[in-house]
């Protein structure tokens, strides 16, 4: 039937040896490319081993039998059937993608006999398409919203291209320092999406209802949560077509280079008459913009260092960006677009940012490189100044709080520790008591031929600040900048309540949960959802 027709044909059979008939026939099918896709029931892995009858251990499928084998969960709350559904949408996209091929697909049940009258329940559908396909048409009036994680420099050509599109449908491209865009209506999206809270005027007012997702990993938490908050629809943009869900909404997948993808929407949309409109985006930028100006003078820390040096970096310098408070840090605030940046977003962990920035400047020698990395990371990492062949074009900013500096935050667990847990969660002393006069730093980096400095203060490093960013230095510089736990803490959760509207708001509902008993509070939130 698969053969004949070129259209996919299901199996389904039960739990025991029925499924292993259909081995010959998915051979076959492996070898011939045709889309059959094979399901198997299965009363779960737990039952795998203990005697159960008609129960197979099928976690391991023969490589020529199947594209792609998926083991479904069973279904407990939303999040189980948002991954059932993405399973099942990978399984049958798979069974026609490049030439197609067999596919299974593991349902375990519960075995509930139950019937249930009415109508199948819809469920969501992702679609891929490929260069060679009619692209759907994106429609008019939407509110778009590009995304873009982690990414490499883009050529002229594909960042023309996102511009132009930008541009026909007054579209914002969210980015963070990784991605790498410096083309129209790109905005640095961290500090305003730190500042979208739901129930606010703004959450409703900047929301999109697509959002067009490209690049890899985000280190911007603020963004991808808003994002992933909102419930918009989501286009994936990748040569690779995979279904990468980032925000649970994901409805199609682009199997096609960038350029290629908005040059084609940006010609549909002057075929189509759109007329260009600068709304959407300006409105964005105007929040922002208020943000900005409402920035309080942030006490000495890793944040105020940010706000104080993104401006001052030498044109055309590489950025490494230590996991993860560092780049939260420097995602705040704006670099000269000259600037490349990067971070290691892929393993998300403690793992290598000296290593990779040392790599980066014996690529590049004439080319200045920046890494900001805290204290754990630093020393996680600082056999890496052994290296032979360190260069002078290496600048090591190293912001020493003694601390983690992400799990001490007001949004982490760590915050409403003291005492001797902090020690456990957020590694404090971990490389012992660190200050100005007893630097674990200092006597490793100077051992090994580097210059170092080191600052307490606002006034301190505004006075080393101009050396550091030299670029006529006879070996590599590192600065050490010494902040508290308490600053950096004080500094982060300024910048999360900058909207005068919002911060009103909480005042007043604090204020009256001081007031009002909590059962008074709960019976007026069920009149109130009854009307």
């Amino acid at each position: 039937m698969a053969a004949t027709t070129g259209e996919p044909v299901a199996l389904s059979c039960t739990g025991a040896t029925a499924s292993r008939n259909y081995l010959p026939g998915l051979t076959e099918a492996y070898y011939r490319k045709l889309p059959v896709i094979a399901i198997t029931s299965f009363n779960g892995d737990w039952n795998i081993g203990q005697l159960l009858p008609q129960t197979l251990d099928r976690r391991i499928v023969q490589n020529d039998v199947a594209l792609v084998s998926v083991d479904l969960p069973v279904i407990k709350d939303e999040t189980d059937a948002l991954y059932c559904n993405r399973l099942v949408n990978q399984a049958i996209l798979e069974s026609i993608r490049h030439g197609g091929g067999p596919v299974h697909i593991n349902l375990p049940t519960v075995y509930d006999n139950t019937m249930d009258p009415g109508p199948v329940p819809v469920s969501r559908c992702i679609r891929r398409y490929m260069p060679s396909d009619p692209f759907p048409e994106i429609g008019s009036h939407r509110n778009i919203v590009i995304h873009i994680g982690a990414h490499i420099r883009f050529s002229k050509e594909a960042e023309q291209s996102i511009s132009d599109f930008a541009d026909r449908y007054d579209a914002v491209v969210l980015c963070d320092h990784t991605s790498n865009y410096h083309g129209h209506n790109r905005l640095l999206g961290t500090l305003t999406t730190d500042n979208l809270h739901s129930g606010s005027a703004q959450w409703d007012a900047l929301k999109p209802d697509l959002v067009i997702s490209m690049g890899e990993i985000s280190g911007d938490y603020p963004t991808t949560n808003y994002l992933k908050a909102v419930h918009a629809e989501t286009w994936r943009v990748s040569l690779d077509g995979e279904l990468r869900d980032r925000f649970d909404g994901l409805t199609k997948v682009f199997e096609c280079d960038t350029e290629e993808f908005f040059k084609r929407y940006a010609a549909f949309g002057e075929q189509n008459g759109n007329t260009p409109v600068n709304r959407y985006f300006a409105q964005w930028e105007q929040y922002d913009e208020s943000l900005r100006r409402s920035l309080p003078d942030l006490p000495y820390s890793g944040r105020w260092i940010a706000e104080q040096t993104a401006k001052r970096i030498p044109e055309k310098s590489i950025m490494h960006f230590a996991i993860l408070n560092a780049l939260r840090s420097w995602n705040y605030f704006e670099l000269n677009p000259s600037i490349r940046c990067y971070c290691n977003t892929g393993g998300f962990g403690i793992d290598g940012a000296l290593s990779t920035t040392f790599g980066s400047a014996l690529a590049e020698p004439n080319t200045l490189h920046f890494v900001v990395i805290g204290d754990l990371a630093f020393f996680y990492d600082m056999n890496s100044l052994g290296n032979r062949d360190m260069m002078a074009n290496i600048r090591i900013l190293l912001v020493n709080n003694g601390i983690g500096d992400e799990m001490r935050m007001p949004y982490s667990t760590g915050f409403r520790l003291h005492g001797e847990e902090l020690p456990y969660v957020c590694a404090q002393g971990h490389y012992r008591a660190q200050n100005a006069f007893d630097s674990l730093a200092k006597a490793w980096c100077e051992a090994l031929g580097f210059k170092y400095m080191s600052a307490s203060s606002k006034q301190e490093y505004l006075e080393r600040l101009p050396e550091f960013l030299t670029t006529q230095s006879d070996s590599p510089i590192i600065l050490e900048c010494h902040t508290t736990p308490d600053d950096d803490s004080q500094a982060g959760g300024a910048l999360q309540l900058l909207d005068q509207d919002y911060v009103n708001k909480k005042k007043l509902k604090d204020a009256i949960k001081n007031v009002v008993p909590d059962s008074m509070l709960r019976t007026a939130k069920t009149i109130l959802s009854r009307k």
